[in-house]
């Protein structure tokens, strides 16, 4: 990467590889790339492998892989991150886990000993994924505007 200074102070960044962050021809090329790196791989050789049931959510360049079975979900995380670098791309390593997401029994969350863990919360798309409950007392995934997203809007009213 090259950078430089530009009369006003600002400054201009040329790059040698990749598109440029916010570019009118960066999320085309993305969806592009992905569909052919990630769904149809995804669609023809991961889930006829499969045990169980699953299904793959993608926006722009989020992706939520979500598996009935642990054992599925971890076949395809020890080889989803080698196909992404056969390609030249690379995953950001805090953002890619498996998270357990299983509905749990209430009396397990709130301390009583059972054979459910505290659940698991994630975000995705600027919202914080997290089991609730609903006002009849029944669980349900609820979302909340990831802390991260609440923060940015703030700086950007004040």
């Amino acid at each position: 990467m090259v950078e430089s200074r530009s009369a006003g102070g600002g400054k201009v960044q040329e790059i040698e590889s990749g598109t440029p962050q916010g570019g009118v021809i960066s999320p085309l090329l993305a969806n592009i790339f992905l569909h052919e790196v990630l769904i149809k791989w995804y669609e023809v050789q991961v889930k006829p492998r499969l045990s169980g049931d699953a299904f793959l959510v993608r926006y722009s360049d989020d992706i939520l892989m979500v598996f009935s079975l642990e054992k599925d979900a971890k076949k395809v995380m020890a080889v989803f991150p080698k196909r992404f670098v056969r390609f030249g791309l690379s995953l950001h390593p805090e953002k890619t886990r498996l998270v357990d997401f299983r509905r749990f029994k209430q009396t397990s969350y709130e301390g009583s000993p059972g054979p459910y863990p505290k659940p698991g919360i994630f975000d995705l798309t600027g919202f914080t994924h997290y089991w609730g409950k609903t006002r009849k007392g029944g669980l349900v995934v609820k979302r909340k505007t990831a802390k991260d997203r609440f923060g940015r809007s703030l700086k950007r009213v004040v």
